[in-house]
């Protein structure tokens, strides 16, 4: 309000000293009023210019304001962000070792059912053995189909490899070393090492069964030959089963498998170092997923994985040693972990149910035995009484002629049948 009366005070005046310059020319007083309207204006331009620094003063203290404190709660909702999100988990290491552990299958994944059910309602072809090493099979189902064996036929090389080995034909201390021609994808340890270094042939045994490693089988293969191999497989029975200069790895059936299996197994108990190699590879036998299922017991076992295939067969020492051999076709890796599983949860309760009742024939056997048993030692106990109390009668030599040498006859005959 007081700017606007200043202004209208100026205008009025200058409006005042127009009219007088034109009625009277220039006056005496001019330079005064002069200077009033010059003080005047400048007055009027300073409080506008204050007015207006102010203003501005005001306006760029309230946007700094408005700055700080929008700066103040983007800051705020950053932090809250940073804190609330998590930190992104670092990129996984790369597995070495091509042929990984199985994942271990759930406990509970065995609902109860019947072997026979789990096979049955598995969705693709599948052969199982459950075989008792007291020569019960206690389940077979297709067991001789043909599947490509992939990994599974070294179990029976390996076998052959030590028949060799008993015989003087290389020895276990020999040393060979890996070379780029004998390189072959896949799983194992001895690829990942590079080519130029020496392996044992125990060594090469060892992890062609522990890591199923395709290099270490190879070098083998080219030790010990075909020829030989293939020769034993007809002497076996199994005469389709062949590996070429061209295919070191064949189709095998369920029964073949379990064949090699009891082979190795049997052999196990021998002290040749050979053997115990083999069995020591299997018994630390890695990727297998029976084995995982019962990962605290002790397993030698033997997978074989390839395109559309995973088989195992697997042996289980304790009260009732056993076999089961498992061979399927399979759609993706994983598709037959709980399968496997199932498998082999079932198999275990088919064992155990049978061992129960191999047990309850036994007692019953001893049970029924133990009476017979006290009622032949009662008439034995009898007839000595009886022979005790009998006063002996004394035959005169005369009148039984020969008796003496009937008695040393008899005698010579029960003799000669112990």
């Amino acid at each position: 309000m007081y700017l606007c009366r200043k202004r209208l005070a100026a205008f009025a005046l200058s409006a005042l000293m127009s009219l007088s310059c034109i009625s009277c020319g220039k006056s005496d007083d001019s330079s005064q009023a002069a200077v009033t309207q010059a003080e005047t204006t400048a007055d009027i331009t300073t409080t506008v210019t204050t007015t207006m620094i102010k203003t501005t003063a005001t306006i760029t203290e309230n946007t700094a304001e408005t700055t700080e404190q929008t700066t103040t709660e983007v800051t705020t909702t950053t932090e809250k962000t940073q804190t609330e999100t998590p930190k992104a988990s670092a990129a996984p290491k790369p597995v070495v070792q091509t042929a990984a552990p199985a994942p271990k299958p759930a406990s509970t994944s065995y609902s109860g059912t019947d072997l026979d059910s789990v096979v049955k309602n598995y969705p693709y072809n599948s052969s199982v053995i459950l075989y008792c090493m007291d020569g019960k099979t206690l389940y077979s189902n297709d067991p001789n189909r043909v599947y490509y064996g992939a990994s599974m036929i070294k179990l029976p090389y390996v076998y052959y490899c030590c028949t060799q080995l008993e015989k003087g034909v290389h020895s276990l201390d020999e040393t060979v070393t890996y070379t780029a021609d004998q390189y072959y994808p896949g799983t194992g340890v001895i690829i990942h090492r590079g080519v130029g270094k020496k392996y044992t042939v125990e060594q090469l045994i060892d992890y062609t069964l522990r890591y199923s490693d395709n290099v270490a089988y190879i070098m083998l293969v080219k030790m010990f030959g075909i020829d030989g191999f293939n020769k034993m497989m007809k002497d076996w029975g199994c005469g389709d089963i062949q590996l070429y200069s061209y295919s070191y790895f064949a189709d095998v059936t369920p029964s073949f498998i379990l064949t090699a299996m009891q082979k190795m197994q049997k052999m196990s108990t021998s002290n040749s170092r050979a053997w115990q190699a083999a069995w020591k590879g299997l018994l630390g036998s890695e990727g297998l997923r029976i084995k995982n299922y019962f990962s605290n017991e002790s397993v030698a076992g033997k997978y074989g994985l390839y395109s559309g295939v995973y088989h195992e067969a697997c042996y289980f020492g304790g009260k009732e040693p056993y076999i089961l051999v498992v061979m399927t076709e399979i759609s993706g890796y994983n598709t037959c972990d709980s399968y496997m599983a199932n498998v082999a949860a079932a198999a275990r309760a088919e064992v155990n149910k049978y061992t129960a009742e191999k047990e309850a024939a036994a007692k019953a056997t001893a049970t029924t035995t133990a009476p017979a048993t006290t009622t032949t030692q009662t008439l034995l106990s009898v007839t000595e009484k009886t022979t005790e109390e009998t006063p002996q009668v004394t035959t005169p030599p005369e009148t039984t002629p020969g008796i003496t040498e009937t008695y040393e006859t008899i005698a010579d005959t029960n003799e000669s049948e112990r």
